[in-house]
């Protein structure tokens, strides 16, 4: 499986890092304070580029590194 993730692609590391810490998009979703797991499901899905701070958000969640799950996004976000 290809994991370099570009956004507009379905971004599988997120999604195997939340599903195997057993979390449904849902519980993701309420973790990060989202009302509905949409919000979270677009940045999955590549349909929305997750902000620096959910990004970190995000990789604490699954217990991975935001650089991990979103290459580069540290580097875009230092300038």
């Amino acid at each position: 499986m290809n994991h370099d993730w570009r956004f507009g692609q379905i971004n599988h590391r997120l999604r195997e890092a939340r599903r195997a810490r057993g979390l449904t998009p849902k519980q993701l979703a309420m973790r990060l304070g989202y009302s509905s797991p949409n919000r979270y499901l677009l940045i999955e899905n590549g349909q929305s580029r997750a902000s620096l701070p959910i990004a970190l958000q995000l990789a604490k969640i699954v217990g991975e590194e935001a650089d991990a799950l979103f290459p580069g996004i540290v580097d875009v976000h230092c300038f």
